[in-house]
């Protein structure tokens, strides 16, 4: 009894079976906080500069010559290429995709099922060794179970102050011919960037000899 008469109100012992429940309550909310965190961690991109998925900036001395052979570049999984008068007039190159001269970054790999094409210098084309699809320069499907021309990466010209004086254009290749296409540099051009993290897909192209 309390001075007051009334009755101290009593507590129960926890047990020890409560005991864990809270231990294991309390050890699940803080591995779905660890997890969550992760899964965000891994999710959100953190892509730097010379990497794959972040931007490559390089001089205007890297770029091919004019209608010479692709140029890899490992590090940011794309090939350079720089088309002109003689890619332009390729007897391969599908009629419904006519070639624009210019310079622009394909992301070199297959759209078939993923593999690395490469560059066959004998047959001047890419090549996928996993299941036969081919590609002239321009990214162009000519051959095997392909559906579409090869994916190009937006890519900037800019001048030595870091301005920007061309950009490939965005968009759906299939139905914007523009989109994608290769530029020429405008005068001034002291360097292009090549942001991995923005792919355009190549436009359908499901028939040999190009047809839709």
């Amino acid at each position: 009894m309390t001075a007051a008469g009334t009755t101290a109100p009593t507590t129960t012992p926890m047990t020890r079976r409560e005991f864990l429940y809270y231990v294991w309550g309390a050890s699940m909310a803080l591995f779905m906080a660890e997890f969550g965190g992760a899964i965000l961690w891994f999710a959100l991109p953190r892509f730097r500069a010379g990497e794959f998925g972040g931007k490559f900036t390089l001089p205007v001395s890297e770029i091919p010559a004019v209608d010479a052979e692709p140029k890899d570049f490992p590090a940011g999984r794309f090939w350079l290429i720089n088309l002109g008068p003689q890619r332009a007039a390729d007897s391969r190159q599908p009629a419904d995709y006519p070639v624009k001269e210019g310079v622009a970054a394909v992301y070199k790999v297959c759209v078939h099922l993923g593999c690395l094409y490469k560059w066959v210098t004998v047959n001047d084309r890419f090549e996928c060794p996993c299941h036969g699809s081919k590609y002239l320069a321009s990214g162009a499907r000519t051959d095997g179970p392909a559906t579409r021309n090869l994916d190009v990466f937006i890519m900037r010209a800019l001048d030595a102050n870091g301005n920007e004086l061309a950009k490939t254009k965005a968009g759906d290749p299939t139905s914007d011919p523009e989109a994608g296409a290769p530029f020429a540099l405008p005068e001034g051009t002291a360097f292009i960037e090549i942001d991995t993290g923005k792919r355009i897909q190549g436009g359908l192209n499901t028939k040999p000899g190009g047809g839709k």
